[in-house]
């Protein structure tokens, strides 16, 4: 079976060519980013040594100032999804303290008070 081309092919393939030969070759593009300037608020609680080493992997600190004043519960729930849906790697028994610093840190430190409370109480009846 004999192809005819059309002068429309002979034209569009003589373009693709053109194209593909008189493009520059592909050059590595650097980016620069500027340095860090946000960080978390520092505390003696135990979740900020563990929100430096786990949340500030893939989140800038400045991304969790900016959340609005949310319960203990939510941020409990934000670690756990953090860990379950997105594959962080957080220690199952870390997920709780990082939630209390979070909650009192930057939420509304309701709840943070009340897992402190339950900590002392089921301390007190060991």
């Amino acid at each position: 079976m004999k192809m005819q081309i059309t002068s429309f092919m002979a034209n569009g393939l003589a373009a693709m060519l053109v194209g593909l030969v008189g493009a520059p070759a592909a050059q590595a593009l650097e980016i620069t980013l500027p340095q860090e300037t946000a960080a978390l608020k520092p505390s003696t609680m135990p979740g900020y040594q563990l929100a430096l080493r786990n949340c500030t992997a893939c989140h800038s600190a400045q991304y969790m100032q900016t959340q609005p004043p949310l319960s203990h519960a939510w941020w409990e729930g934000e670690v756990k999804k953090m860990k379950h849906v997105y594959g962080a790697l957080i220690p199952d028994a870390d997920m709780s303290a990082i939630a209390d610093y979070m909650s009192a840190t930057y939420g509304s430190g309701k709840g943070a008070d009340e897992a402190n409370a339950k900590s002392a109480t089921a301390g007190a009846k060991k």
